[in-house]
């Protein structure tokens, strides 16, 4: 290694280091508000406390299902426990030295912060391979001001997003790197396998590295055949060992779609033969097109003898649920939101996700373009893969807004080429002051800046139901009351219950009280979904909901349109099965004790 290369290879480590502090000064920022993550988190992190709780607390671990909503069956939460164990390696130490509420929280603030840092170098060390200096920074500035990216590595992300995140970057990266191809492979494959035990959402991905590597294989590249029988080799060895050791005996057989299962394993053994006889028939099939057409014979056939294991999945991961169900998932649930209803309801999250990646992959194409005559092969290469990659990942973002963690592995990688690209104008060339005003201008958090400024506050544009009134507004106000400390407590103060609420209140009620919920948004669960999005449309609902639910209490959140709804029961309209609990000092809340004797007999009786 030449003296400038050990340089640059200390440089980096600086500028990677220089990165991971400002995550923890993004960290230090948030500190004065660091207390009220447990109460306004979002509701998977939450859950993904509860899980690591109640493992701690005694709890199987091949038992995922949550007991504190709808008791004492719970729900089936599909959430792997490998995630459980990194959140727990900072959780258990924290509270040797602190009470239990301070050392969830250094846990959630540590965990994320771990796999920022993690990225952080993984993103930094192969830009710089593959783009010089100028490109790690540039991809270390898209990914640390990118929110969708950067932010799901802030304090109280510890649901499974980020893992995935950095898993995808990892296997991008491994798939375009030079040297010990083999290796590179095995780590890709075992990273592969990894990422399905973590959850099927990056599975979309996954396949598209996995097919461009075959179809690069194909062509003959120098050193991709051995890539891809390490690759399967690892694949092959860890899924099915990641499978016995998060799921039970029992589970080994069962046909979901949602997990690593057999449908999964099945669809990589396909893809496992499919690519690996090309590959050891190479010498036999000189001809990319003869190696293509074997690959998808293969495949086809491999399909049609799974087909029994395979059909069932083709409605994706919520095949098991039903089809009202996921029809509401995918026109309620603000994830799972399609561009042309996102940008109805929420189009300053919509600008915010979706411009800056966009942004920085039109750049990335024009100077692909300008600079087609000079790119290096295996950079041409590189860039091929990641556009296919952020085109894959954008139609599907277009379909469900989550579909943008797909293309985010490789976001970073293009911002980078682009700074590459500008470091490639001579100084002295007049298009240079310009070419920088674009770069300034395609900085992720400028982008978000300004889209902020188009579509104004979120809590003042349309929703997906109309238009935005001021009494939408108070709802988001109201609702945000009501997960508070004050809220809490009130709710903490009656006797240890089954609590109904609306679907915006039940991560609160877990994370502060001893009380159990009736909702949560999990398609395992139809029950629970139903009970937090439909149960206030009518009297009807309520009633069924709170029948089936057992619940002993009703809680509504006051200003809110369920209170409303209630309002309106009043009078001849009001059910004998509900009785107010008054109480001088409730400032936040509306508490009704339901009189389960008198709902059985409506509910027998309608």
């Amino acid at each position: 290694m030449t003296l400038t290369a050990v340089k640059t290879s200390r440089l980096i480590w600086w500028i990677c280091l220089g990165a991971i502090a400002v995550l923890f000064l993004s960290v230090a920022r948030r500190l004065p508000e660091i207390a009220e993550l447990l109460v306004n988190g979002d509701g998977d992190d939450v859950m993904r406390l509860l899980q690591v709780r109640a493992w701690l607390a005694g709890q199987s671990w091949f038992d995922t299902f949550q007991y504190r909503v709808l008791p004492p069956e719970g729900i089936s939460i599909h959430w792997s426990r490998y995630v459980d164990v990194g959140i727990a390696a900072f959780l258990v130490p924290a509270s040797w030295f602190l009470p239990p509420t301070q050392a969830e929280l250094a846990a959630i603030i540590l965990w994320p912060t771990f796999l920022g840092c993690l990225i952080v170098i993984v993103i930094g060390r192969a830009n710089n391979r593959l783009l010089g200096l100028p490109g790690a920074i540039g991809a270390l500035v898209a990914f640390l001001t990118w929110g969708k990216l950067g932010g799901e590595f802030s304090a109280g992300r510890i649901d499974h997003h980020n893992l995935q995140m950095l898993i995808g970057a990892g296997i991008f990266y491994l798939s375009v790197l030079s040297g010990k191809p083999g290796l590179r492979g095995a780590l890709a494959g075992g990273l592969t396998a990894f990422s399905l035990a973590v959850g099927l959402e990056m599975l979309p991905f996954l396949a598209v590295v996995w097919g461009m590597m075959v179809l690069r294989h194909a062509f003959d590249e120098a050193g991709v055949g051995t890539w891809l029988i390490g690759f399967c080799a690892a694949f092959a060895l860890a899924a099915p060992l990641l499978l016995i050791g998060q799921t039970s005996v029992a589970g080994w057989w069962i046909n979901h779609c949602d997990v690593l299962a057999p449908p999964v394993l099945s669809l990589a053994a396909v893809g496992i033969v499919a690519t690996l006889v090309p590959v050891l028939l190479a010498g036999a099939l000189p001809h990319p097109l003869a190696r293509i057409a074997v690959a998808l014979l293969i495949t086809a056939g491999g399909l049609w003898l799974a087909e029994p294991l395979l059909l069932p999945c083709l409605a994706g991961p919520y095949a098991e649920s039903s089809a009202a169900m996921r029809e509401a998932i995918g026109n309620r649930v603000l994830e799972a939101l399609p561009v042309w209803l996102l940008l109805e309801a929420q189009p300053d999250l919509l600008f915010r996700v979706m411009l800056p990646p966009v942004a920085i992959a039109v750049l990335a194409g024009i100077a692909a373009w300008l600079m087609r005559d000079r790119t290096p092969r295996w950079l041409a290469i590189a860039l091929l893969q990641a556009f296919v990659v952020f085109i894959v990942g954008l139609g599907f973002a277009v379909a469900q807004i989550r579909g943008a963690n797909l293309m985010s592995p490789v976001v970073p990688f293009l911002a980078g080429f682009v700074v590459h690209a500008f470091m490639t104008i001579p100084r002295d060339n007049r298009l240079r002051a310009p070419a920088a005003l674009v770069l300034l201008l395609a900085v992720p958090a400028t982008i978000e800046s300004a889209s902020r400024m188009i579509a104004g506050p979120a809590e003042l544009r349309p929703t997906a139901g109309g238009d935005a009134t001021s009494g939408e507004q108070a709802d988001s106000v109201s609702l945000a009351n009501c997960r508070s400390p004050t809220a809490m407590a009130e709710i903490a103060s009656l006797p240890e219950s089954i609590v109904f609420s609306t679907g915006n209140l039940w991560p609160a009620i877990l994370i502060h009280t001893p009380h159990s919920v009736t909702a949560a948004g999990y398609h395992r669960s139809e029950a629970s979904f139903w009970n937090g999005i439909t149960a206030f449309e009518d009297r009807t609902k309520l009633r069924d909901g709170l029948a089936s639910s057992r619940a002993d209490y009703l809680v509504i959140c006051l200003g809110v349109a369920e209170e409303g709804f209630i309002t309106r029961l009043e009078g001849d309209d009001w059910p004998v099965w509900l009785t107010e609990e008054e109480a001088t000092e409730r400032k936040t809340l509306r508490l009704f004790k339901v009189d389960k004797a008198a709902l059985a007999r409506e509910v027998a009786n309608p």
